[in-house]
């Protein structure tokens, strides 16, 4: 805090910048995230990593990456007919389990006492996989 008590503003976005207090001075005043958009994720389109470690885009990236395996190994899966560790064998059920497990999607984080995850991506990857097995 400083000398009146109150934790510091970052000078970007104006909000109070209590958890970074200690690196306040080193970010110019910023959070590390305002800090970062402000100074090093230059022209990049903010919702892409822009390489630079610690980059809070990075993440997101490794999610998409991490989407679209699964749809590959599914089929990778098929490639010999059916999966025997599949109860489901047909596209049109295979669709309905999705739905039914995603309209579920709740239940199964707090059965699990997961929080549901942030980001669309981990939660249709993992629906695509459970879907195979829904019932």
């Amino acid at each position: 805090m400083d000398h009146t008590g109150l934790a510091p503003v970052c000078r970007r976005c104006g909000r109070p910048a209590v958890r970074g207090r200690a690196n306040y001075a080193m970010f110019e005043g910023m959070h590390f995230v305002c800090f970062h958009y402000e100074f090093e994720h230059r022209d990049t389109d903010p919702d892409d990593s822009c390489g630079v470690a610690g980059c809070p885009c990075a993440p997101a990236e490794r999610g998409k990456e991490k989407l679209l395996d699964t749809p590959r190994t599914l089929v990778a899966e098929w490639s010999d007919g059916p999966p025997a560790n599949w109860d489901v064998h047909s596209l049109p059920g295979y669709l309905e389990a999705l739905t039914r497990w995603l309209e579920d999607a709740d239940g199964y984080y707090a059965a699990r006492k997961l929080a549901i995850p942030w980001d669309s991506r981990t939660v249709v990857g993992t629906a695509l996989r459970a879907a195979t097995v829904y019932e």
